[in-house]
């Protein structure tokens, strides 16, 4: 196997959870062109290279847990986003990826319920919200143009394709919400 272009960069980008998009030049060029032996090196290593399927790469996570809290505040992040863009009748994916957004004119600190997720995850202000933008741009979810301003870039299609899957899933059939006891296991 030849010297693979930007293998050490490559390495060190993914190995961070950082996800390779069109935006990342030289690097996703360079993987893009030779994915197959950039995949076999990996795995010399035991890790996998993932391509996703709308042409990004990531490493199969393994994560630890600051990285799983990370990620489960980037998730809910997402779902409020998505519910907002619901809820206002805007196509979700042309809302998210159409325009850059400033963190004070974000709807998850505006309605009781969006901040009762946050608070789940312990995201509690507008600083909660300025660690978790620094932590989508951290894995390539997004890019941060300015103070408090930001855009989406097309690796966040992990999240938005599950939030939209989730979204779109059938309603459970109807029994005892979450937490509620049937009668029958009430004694």
């Amino acid at each position: 196997m030849t010297e693979l272009p930007h293998l050490k960069d490559v390495f060190d980008r993914l190995r961070r959870g950082h996800h390779l998009s069109p935006e990342d030049e030289p690097l996703f060029s360079a993987v893009a062109a030779r994915h197959e032996d950039y995949a076999a090196w990996f795995r010399q290593l035991g890790i996998t290279l993932v391509r996703h399927p709308r042409d990004f790469f990531y490493f199969d996570p393994e994560g630890g847990e600051g990285e799983r809290e990370a990620l489960s505040r980037i998730a809910v992040f997402a779902f409020i986003l998505v519910d907002h863009a619901a809820n206002e009748g805007r196509p979700v994916e042309e809302y998210v990826f159409g325009q850059h957004f400033l963190l004070p004119r974000l709807p998850h600190l505006g309605l009781d319920r969006y901040v009762g997720l946050l608070r789940q995850v312990d995201v509690e202000d507008m600083a909660g919200l300025r660690q978790v933008v620094r932590n989508l741009e951290r894995f390539g979810f997004a890019k941060v143009v300015g103070e408090d301003e930001f855009r989406f870039q097309r690796p966040f299609h992990r999240f938005l394709d599950k939030c939209l899957e989730v979204a779109q899933a059938p309603a459970p059939a109807s029994g005892p919400g979450v937490g509620e006891a049937r009668a029958e296991d009430a004694g």
